[in-house]
């Protein structure tokens, strides 16, 4: 069975199409995978969210207010992963959908909409979301990524739950470069030829070992 973590920007379009690459990617490979959206909050990632709305990098209300919106994105999203992975995962690309496809803007009644249509529990939903579960859960997905050495969102980590020796790290990866991946097709080592280097360049595709 293999794990693969994809660590998203919540705000970010093209982690909506790396999460659609891992959702097709469980579907279309024989392989067991076991996979999780981890939300990411760094000044890389704030940034990249002013970016796109127009903002200069100076602006320092703005930025401001987009961490601030995406830290309650994330607990949001912590709150309706308590009620099951899928529900979880279906209410964050709604919340996307929602936020990036028809440019609504974040607030508290956007999000209790979001979680009524993904079938979540509303009552329990509003008191998670201000719970310190789903504050231990945030900190604790940005410990993970340190410990990954993941800057930046868009970033898959993949491990073979046979061999925990080594994950190996993909940054700008395609669909196809994560499917050979997954599916054997492409050895990491192999492909950096000594077992001393630690990242290579495939296609655009930064893998690292860790």
């Amino acid at each position: 069975m293999l794990e693969v973590y994809l660590f998203v920007n919540p705000l970010g379009e093209q982690c909506v199409r790396d999460e659609q690459n891992v959702l097709r990617l469980a579907n279309d490979s024989d392989k067991q995978i076991q996979f999780q959206f981890v939300p990411l909050l760094n000044i890389n990632v704030i940034q990249k969210a002013m970016q796109r709305q127009g903002f200069k990098p100076s602006d320092w209300q703005a930025q401001n207010q987009q961490s601030q919106t995406l830290y309650r994105l994330i607990l949001d999203y912590k709150a309706a992963l308590f009620q099951g992975k899928k529900r979880g995962r279906n209410f964050l690309i709604a919340m996307q959908d929602a936020l990036l496809k028809a440019g609504q803007s974040y607030s508290v009644a956007l999000a209790q909409d979001v979680a009524k249509q993904c079938k979540i529990d509303l009552d329990m939903f509003m008191e998670d979301r201000d719970s310190d579960l789903a504050k231990q859960a945030f900190h604790a997905d940005q410990r993970l990524a340190s410990e990954m050495a993941i800057t930046e969102s868009s970033s898959a980590v993949v491990f073979d739950c046979d061999n925990y020796d080594y994950g190996v790290l993909l940054e700008q990866f395609t669909y196809n470069t994560l499917f050979d991946l997954v599916n054997g097709q492409l050895d990491p080592f192999q492909a950096l030829n000594q077992h001393t280097k630690n990242c290579v360049s495939l296609d655009n595709t930064q893998l690292h070992v860790l």
